[in-house]
């Protein structure tokens, strides 16, 4: 029998998890992650980029979402909660934390991330996944590296 422990660690490692090695600074990378989202991810609004602030992130299939900004270190940590959705799909992720950890070495900067809730037991998870795969891989990596 598991304990209340074991339980949760078993059940955080379902949750989506992606990591990416990029040849920036964590200064560029905390920049991409706050202002510079519309420039990877999908246009931005209401946008406050601080502790306690807050953004809505919109798509072109009318999809969007909004993210309350739980942690705020810079350069270092970005904590997002999200707090609303639309239309029904969306709404799945309501009460998901978005987790960035960035962490600088050698010259290079390591992109932890790590979505609380998008597991394979909602119904988005296989799209989710695949298009967080995607932005993180190929939108984030290319926009830092080659888009300056």
């Amino acid at each position: 029998m598991l304990n209340n422990t074991k339980e949760v660690d078993k059940q955080d490692i379902i949750n989506y998890r992606k990591q990416l090695e990029v040849n920036v600074n964590a200064k560029e990378v905390f920049s991409a992650l706050n202002e510079n989202l519309h420039l990877w991810w999908s246009k931005t609004s209401n946008t406050e980029f601080k502790a306690g602030g807050q953004f809505t992130i919109h798509f072109e299939n009318n999809y969007w979402w909004t993210f309350k900004i739980v942690e705020y270190t810079p350069n270092k940590e970005l904590v997002w909660k999200c707090i609303g959705g639309e239309p029904d799909f969306n709404k799945e992720w309501i009460g998901h934390v978005l987790h960035w950890k960035i962490e600088e070495q050698n010259g290079k900067t390591l992109i932890n991330f790590h979505q609380v809730g998008l597991t394979p037991n909602i119904n988005c998870y296989e799209i989710c996944s695949t298009t967080w795969d995607h932005y993180i891989t190929n939108s984030l990596k290319g926009f830092l590296e080659t888009n300056k």
